[in-house]
Formats: C-alpha cells, structure tokens, sequence
C-alpha cells in the first residue's frame, strides 16, 4: 500500500530532524524574549508586569462589565 517500510521512513526523517529547531544545548536559546533574559533584573521586571497584566486583565473586564449601567429606559 505505501510501499517499503524503509522507503516511507527516507520520506518522513528529514521533517522529524528538522523539527528540533535550534540543536546547540543552550537553555534559552530558542526563546522569543532572549534579550531578557541576559539580565536577570529585566527578565524579573517583564515577567512580573506581563504577568500581573495578564492574569488581572481579565478580573478588570469582569469588574467594568458589572460597574457599568446597563439599564435601559422602559418603553412609551
């Protein structure tokens, strides 16, 4: 049906090696925010704000959506 073992595997192992990214055994090295994390101080303060604004963001909408006045005038 699809023919040899071997030749399905010659297909499909240069996809599966490539997939890895980066191969150097850097942690970090593959991290879209690698400047931060040169300092350490840097990397504390973005996580923490990023990190702040993400987990309240929600709380915060939650918060305008029940404070806001959503009373409509009755009808004529």
């Amino acid at each position: 049906m699809f023919g040899s073992r071997n030749e399905v595997r010659n297909i499909f192992s240069p996809i599966v090696r490539n997939m890895a990214g980066y191969p150097g055994g850097c942690p970090g090295a593959n991290m879209p925010f690698r400047r931060g994390m040169e300092s350490p101080l840097r990397f504390t303060i973005f996580w923490l704000v990023l990190g702040t604004v993400g987990f309240g963001a929600p709380f915060l909408v939650i918060r305008h959506q029940m404070l806001r006045n959503v009373t409509d005038p009755p009808p004529p």
